[in-house]
């Protein structure tokens, strides 16, 4: 009895004080904004793009950043820890001893640019107003610094954090995370943690929550077909020769159907539909085409119909040519020639029980069904087959309602629930190595531009991820020691 009443007394006290520290975190966020978006163009300025090879420095760069910064806010275990590909950044608090340790997921590389679709330079981030432009300065380069400007302040505020916090930054997530479960095994008790989440995520809207209930799959590829060693000039070879633009075309026009859906046999095979309870989800989220045809600038909206548009996005496959090079395609100049050589890049978002080996499979065997004569074809070997796998997130957890009680906290709403289009590969590892369900904890939004030209972030969600990042740490331990009466 009188262990009990010592843990409802502590519970209380816990209580009081995680009110008065969090009026001292607002104080510590407020007052040092100005130095953190100091950081956040520093980090910004930085092209770590993980997918090009010459970047490889940068990447580093970025990575030493990192651990530089969680050096000084307190974070003293922080190195950077090799892998096969780009490196992984690790830092660990953990002098709250008896307590729980929160394991924060980010990834700090970024996708490439195409600079001349850019109003300012991609690395050069500018602030205008509420946003800060630049690659990665939302997707993911945010998840990165709201949770280190969050501990920072508790850690400056009061000195200590009521949980434990361990930090890994990856540096692959945009390339399919292909070395980060390897990282995982070789480095488990190191990582190690009661509860993770993902700070690569987002919410509905500025002023709603969401959670993350379910994540696409993905698979690449890279293929380019072959019809003369060197380009013939169109009129000596012209109507005779087999033209290598028109042939990738017709390979390509071979995979879809009239009506849009992939035509390759047995894309399908294996997608379970959505659920009952997932189609509820969707008829709960205010969904506006017009909305999205407006972030693109596009006209039309296309897809199967016998499904709804966010059932198409969140619960069907899907197949998407995402670049495609032949001939002659300098900004300025014409020059008639029947091109040689084509290539093509293939990206698909797969669901439930798919896999991305399969999948790249079924295209091949399909490409090389539809080859003409006097056509060969070479699969580029890097990254083939190696993609996120999709997942779905349990809402009866008390994991899932912590973040939901801290979200919510703040924010004054109720969370939606929502699925995404998208992949994140790490998650499936962080599951199967450490035997964590990662929940989404990002504050990313959907007219953002990620992976486009000209992303931003908005400032108003830098302050406000912050204060729930504090929130969200207090209510573990506090809950955790709940448990404990």
């Amino acid at each position: 009895m009188k262990i009990k009443k010592y843990i409802i007394t502590l519970i209380l006290w816990m209580q009081i004080s995680s009110l008065f520290a969090q009026n001292k975190y607002k104080k510590y966020i407020q007052d040092h904004n100005e130095m953190h978006l100091k950081e956040y163009k520093e980090l910004v300025s930085i092209p770590s793009i993980s997918s090009i090879p010459s970047h490889k420095s940068d990447v580093a760069k970025a990575a030493n950043w990192i651990v530089n910064k969680l050096k000084s806010i307190g974070i003293s275990q922080a190195h950077i820890i090799p892998t096969e590909g780009h490196p992984v950044v690790f830092g660990s608090w953990d002098k709250a001893p008896g307590k729980p340790t929160v394991l924060i997921y980010a990834h700090y590389d970024v996708q490439p640019v195409k600079e001349s679709e850019w109003k300012n330079p991609p690395f050069s981030p500018q602030i205008t107003g509420d946003k800060i432009s630049g690659r990665g300065a939302s997707d993911d380069k945010s998840g990165v610094l709201i949770s280190l400007f969050a501990v920072e302040a508790m850690l400056k505020s009061e000195g200590k954090l009521p949980v434990n916090v361990k930090f890994v930054f990856e540096g692959e997530e945009e390339i399919g995370s292909t070395h980060f479960k390897s990282f995982l095994e070789k480095n488990k008790e190191l990582v190690n943690a009661d509860f993770a989440v993902d700070a690569d995520g987002g919410q509905y809207n500025e002023t709603t929550p969401a959670m993350l209930m379910s994540l696409r799959g993905s698979a690449t590829m890279e293929f380019t077909i072959k019809t003369a060693n060197i380009d013939g000039h169109s009129g000596e070879f012209g109507g005779k020769t087999p033209n290598s633009a028109v042939i990738m075309s017709q390979i390509i026009s071979s995979m879809f159907t009239k009506e849009g859906n992939v035509a390759v046999e047995g894309f399908y095979e294996k997608v379970i539909p959505a659920t009952s309870e997932e189609k509820e989800m969707i008829k709960n989220i205010g969904y506006d085409k017009y909305d999205d045809m407006k972030i693109l600038g596009t006209t039309v909206e296309v897809g199967d119909t016998n499904y709804s548009p966010l059932e198409r996005v969140w619960f069907r496959p899907t197949l998407e040519i995402i670049g495609l090079q032949s001939g002659y395609t300098a900004p300025e100049g014409h020059s008639n020639i029947i091109p040689g050589n084509a290539m093509a890049r293939i990206t698909c978002r797969l669901v439930n029980n798919q896999s991305s080996p399969e999948i790249i499979g079924l295209i091949k065997k399909h490409i090389n069904k539809n080859l003409p004569e006097g056509t060969t074809v070479r699969y580029k070997p890097s990254n083939e087959g190696v993609g996120a796998r999709p997942m779905k997130f349990p809402a009866n957890t008390k994991e899932y309602k912590y973040i939901v009680d801290a979200l919510e906290k703040v924010y004054g709403k109720p969370v939606k629930q929502m699925g995404t289009g998208g992949s994140i590969g790490s998650l499936l590892s962080i599951q199967e190595v450490l035997g964590l369900t990662t929940y989404s904890l990002g504050f990313e939004l959907p007219d953002e531009n990620w992976h486009a030209s000209n992303e931003f972030f908005r400032l108003s969600s830098l302050h406000k991820g912050q204060l729930v990042y504090c929130n969200y740490l207090h209510h573990v331990a506090e809950e955790e020691m709940k448990l404990k009466k």
